[in-house]
């Protein structure tokens, strides 16, 4: 994969004139003209999906995903290479996650533990491939008596700890699968659902929530919530309960103020464990050094908020969804151009117009 950076000769708003801004100012004259090529050929700006997912109003004073992931790479200088990054490096994260104490998944290390007598324990399991997004490859396995059900149906004991053991080895992690809280049972069939927080260093250089995303289940057959996978994601109000629901997957989504496919009232009903998992995103924060902003993925248990994941590059397009609003009014937009103002002048060089996404060093 690539990151480009098509720069226009004019920017719609202030966040997206920061960041611009400073690639002409940094840049030599073939790097500024190339970079005006490619935004001229429709390499930059807002996709055809993101026109039809945005109203006009919020894409104005939006961020496209094209520039965030430019914007992204330069203030969080540890994305790369990916198999140093410790939040695209699942078997990483798991490890900086233990050795700060933040609670996650039990999961299973073959190369230090049986992995015969680990799955001896267990019911129902999550399997992850490393350096991927957007939930691609997670599997769900669950026991049936001697063997196991996948999404492809049944397999034995034996063929899914070689399957699992080839994931293991190629950066993958093994995980039991969590419940759900049973406030969100209903609103959340097919899958854990995780609350988006967004967090980015402040003025003074401590973490701050700056942003919230409630993702639902919509029931698929993938055991993922991803928005881009048919589900739902909502915004969460002062009070800490959930506003309508944007289901995914279709050229222009629809609000829901129930569930699709159980019918439960989704608006109004509280957020269970809120403050909990927003905390623990602020801590989560600190244990991962060099990454300015970082968008978090918390599982909403039974047994309260556990980490999933966190993200180099969260989205901005399901928050501006669900906000009514682009990012450079809101405070995450003043923190990303209190930053990039102060960004030195070697990073903002060191910012090509192509670069690669390079997984090894």
């Amino acid at each position: 994969m690539l990151t480009i950076r098509a720069v226009p000769p004019r920017d719609e708003n202030s966040l997206v004139a920061a960041y611009h801004g400073g690639l002409r100012a940094h840049w030599a004259a073939p790097e500024r003209a190339l970079s005006l090529g490619l935004a001229r050929m429709g390499r930059g700006g807002w996709s055809p999906a993101e026109r039809m997912l945005l109203p006009d109003a919020v894409r104005r004073s939006g961020l496209s995903m094209r520039d965030r992931k430019g914007l992204h790479r330069l203030l969080n200088p540890a994305a790369f290479p990916f198999i140093a990054n410790s939040l695209k490096n699942k078997q990483l994260f798991a490890t900086v996650a233990a050795q700060a104490d933040l609670p996650i998944a039990p999961c299973c290390d073959p190369g230090v533990q049986d992995l015969a007598e680990w799955l001896g324990r267990e019911t129902d399991i999550i399997a992850k491939p490393s350096f991927r997004s957007k939930g691609q490859g997670v599997e769900r396995y669950q026991r049936e008596g001697a063997t196991w059900r996948g999404a492809a149906g049944p397999i034995s004991d034996g063929a899914l700890r070689a399957r699992l053991a080839e994931l293991w080895r190629e950066g993958g992690v093994i995980q039991r699968r969590l419940p759900t809280h049973a406030a969100l049972e209903a609103l959340s069939p097919g899958a854990l659902p995780t609350l988006r927080v967004v967090t980015c260093l402040d003025e003074s250089g401590a973490p701050e929530a700056c942003d919230l995303a409630l993702r639902l289940s919509a029931s698929g057959a993938r055991p993922v919530d991803n928005f881009n996978a048919g589900n739902l994601v909502l915004g969460i109000d002062t009070q800490g309960t959930c506003m309508a629901a944007w289901r995914g997957g279709a050229i222009r989504p629809a609000a829901h103020e129930r569930h699709p496919a159980t019918g439960e009232r989704i608006v109004g009903t509280s957020v269970p464990d809120l403050p909990e998992a927003i905390a623990l995103a602020l801590r989560a924060h600190k244990a991962f050094a060099g990454f300015t902003v970082i968008g978090w993925d918390v599982g909403l248990t039974r047994d309260g908020p556990m980490l999933i994941e966190g993200n180099w590059n969260p989205g901005t397009d399901i928050l501006q969804l669900v906000n009514g609003q682009g990012v450079s009014d809101t405070r995450l937009g003043a923190l990303y151009r209190h930053h990039l103002e102060r960004l030195p002048a070697e990073r903002w060089r060191g910012a090509q117009v192509v670069e690669w996404d390079r997984r090894g060093r």
